[in-house]
């Protein structure tokens, strides 16, 4: 019997996962146990945790995979650092000898077999597995585009049985995704992760900008599908700092000289021209994905794709593979397109050199969960018990029904369920729902929990048996990876969830997905004849909750009444 442990690392979003016996059987993120948003460094707690839910060992494990390669592409790594000539104040150095290093760090904390096996997989290749192995796809194009892993911004494979070969790669330090976090940097949102603002904003502008930029901030002559003009970029540079350890610390990505670019259009009007470049970058960038896209078309590969890389969380442009079926007859995009997606990604390279199948790959539920005997001892405890009332449904029927009819009648609810989520996205276990026919909704959720940007949009969940009647897709939204627009005759029913541009983020559930949800929509479309629910995450600035004492605590610090947990309806005392 093989265990194997996946490792995400000295990346973003630190994670770990575990496939026992070929079946994925646990995975989490780090910062969900630390509580530090897009931790860093080294997932100790995550790892610790994946052996408790599957109920082993660190000596059981036989394998260990880790999202990242080193020795990979030395000779474009070694070509780059010799142009610098500076090696010593070179961070790319220093983060490289991190990786080398990287097994010390899980020997200094756990003991292991001496006879486990440590795989260190290519960074895109991780992010390609991810996707390819759930796709369910015999045959596959492979597109994997993110801000950069071992040296590599973007990687095209062609993908058939088990068999990933990554045919083309773009290297550093000409980067998509670093190009849309500078430019996200530039309009003001400086912590990492935050380009889903820049998305959000985009619609209310006007692609004014984008000429503009592609002239100046891209090389025309350029044979290379993405060619960054590095004079507005620091990112290149000796001594720029992209520390990935225990927390993110990222230099300014742009210089002056993109100041100096749009000082003139910035001064006249501020709101209007942040309004307008974020719907520029998000038109340079689609213009830069469509070029990709069409070089992989030209190559008459396969009518199926799959995408990962942390650019395949830009859910407005994934609008080009999901909608357009002269494209692809086919995609798929995973749960976790990230770096946290790399440790199962690494953990998939593994087993298939072992098993013929893997099993339980397509569900993102694979983290913490709690008995009703344990929520029920943490309501009773002394530091709860006096804020909280709570009731228990012994009857499913009768809990649904409840539950609905607080939607109904305003009540925005936490809603806490199962196994926790791997991924950025609330999937409808560690979420926040509330009704989407509500013209005011997006109001009242910023101001009980949320106290986000108004421009930005909130996501329906719908059941996927009504989807075309309420939306121009058909696409199989399960993990929120693509927008799609709503359909012009229901817009008016559910203001809520309509962006500005008439586009939700959709996902789409049934009772294989997610049955405990599925059911409460059901209910809902019973009362209400609307047969999907807003969904946001369940969290306030903070990573998304985890244990039902912080969705407890999460309440007690706002002005939502209601959490639903397990069939545990509690309420907020007055």
């Amino acid at each position: 019997m093989k265990i194997i442990l996946g490792i995400n690392a000295y990346h973003a979003d630190s994670s770990a996962c575990i496939i026992l016996n070929g079946e994925m059987v646990a995975a989490i993120e780090e910062e969900r146990l630390n509580r530090l948003k897009h931790f860093s460094g080294y997932p100790i707690n995550a790892i610790q945790e994946c052996l408790d839910i599957a109920k082993i060992k660190s000596t059981d494990l036989t394998d260990i995979a880790f999202n990242t390669k080193p020795t990979s592409n030395l000779i474009e790594k070694s070509l780059f650092f010799l142009k610098e000539l500076s090696f010593k104040k070179n961070q790319s150095v220093k983060r490289l000898a991190r990786k080398i290093n990287i097994e010390k760090k899980i020997l200094k904390n756990f003991k292991l077999n001496k006879n486990v096996k440590f795989h260190f997989v290519e960074h895109h290749l991780a992010h390609l597995a991810s996707a390819f192995y759930p796709s369910g796809f015999k045959k596959s194009n492979g597109l994997s585009i993110d801000g950069s892993g071992d040296f590599v911004t973007c990687a095209i494979a062609e993908c058939e049985q088990k068999i990933i070969k990554i045919k083309k790669k773009l290297f550093f330090p000409h980067s998509l995704g670093i190009f849309y976090h500078g430019m996200t940097q530039f309009l003001g949102y400086r912590n990492y992760g935050e380009e889903y603002k820049m998305m959000g904003l985009a619609p209310y502008g006007k692609p004014k900008y984008f000429k503009k930029i592609i002239e100046n901030l891209f090389k025309q002559e350029s044979s290379n599908l993405v060619a960054l003009n590095l004079e507005y970029f620091n990112h290149w540079k000796p001594g720029y700092r992209y520390i990935a350890d225990d927390s993110l610390e990222i230099d300014q990505i742009f210089n002056d000289k993109l100041n100096n670019l749009f000082e003139k259009e910035k001064s006249e009007n501020e709101e209007d021209f942040t309004k307008d470049f974020a719907c520029s970058v998000q038109k340079v960038y689609e213009y830069f994905f469509n070029k990709i896209i069409n070089y992989i078309l030209s190559k008459n590969y396969s009518k199926n794709i799959i995408f990962s890389g942390g650019c395949a969380l830009n859910s407005s442009a994934n609008l080009i593979l999901t909608e357009n079926k002269n494209h692809f007859e086919n995609v798929f995009i995973n749960y976790a397109p990230g770096d946290n997606g790399g440790a199962i990604g690494a953990a998939f390279v593994v087993a298939n050199k072992y098993y013929n199948k893997i099993k339980n790959i397509k569900t993102p539920y694979l983290g913490s969960e709690y008995s009703d005997i344990e929520i029920k001892k943490i309501l009773e405890d002394e530091s709860f018990k006096k804020n909280f009332s709570y009731k228990f449904y012994e009857s499913d029927d009768e809990f649904f029904n409840f539950v609905a009819k607080l939607i109904t009648k305003g009540n925005v609810i936490g809603w806490f369920q199962g196994k926790m989520e791997f991924g950025p996205r609330a999937l409808g276990n560690r979420s926040i729902l509330a009704d989407p026919s509500n013209p005011e909704m997006k109001k009242i959720i910023n101001s009980k929990i949320k106290k986000r940007e108004s421009f930005r949009p909130f996501a329906p969940v719908v059941l996927k048996k009504f989807q075309n009647e309420w939306f121009e897709s058909d696409f199989n939204n399960l993990y929120m990876s693509s927008v799609t627009k709503v359909k012009k005759n229901k817009q008016s029913l559910v203001p809520a969830i309509t962006h500005i541009d008439e586009t939700s983020r959709i996902q789409s559930v049934d009772e294989n997905s997610n049955k405990k949800l599925s059911s409460l929509i059901e209910e809902f479309n019973k009362l209400k004849k609307i047969p999907l629910l807003l969904n946001t995450s369940f969290n306030e600035n903070e990573p998304i909750v985890r244990k039902p004492d912080e969705a407890l605590n999460c309440i007690l610090r706002n002005d939502l009444e209601y959490l639903v947990i397990n069939n545990f309806v509690v309420k907020k005392n007055n």
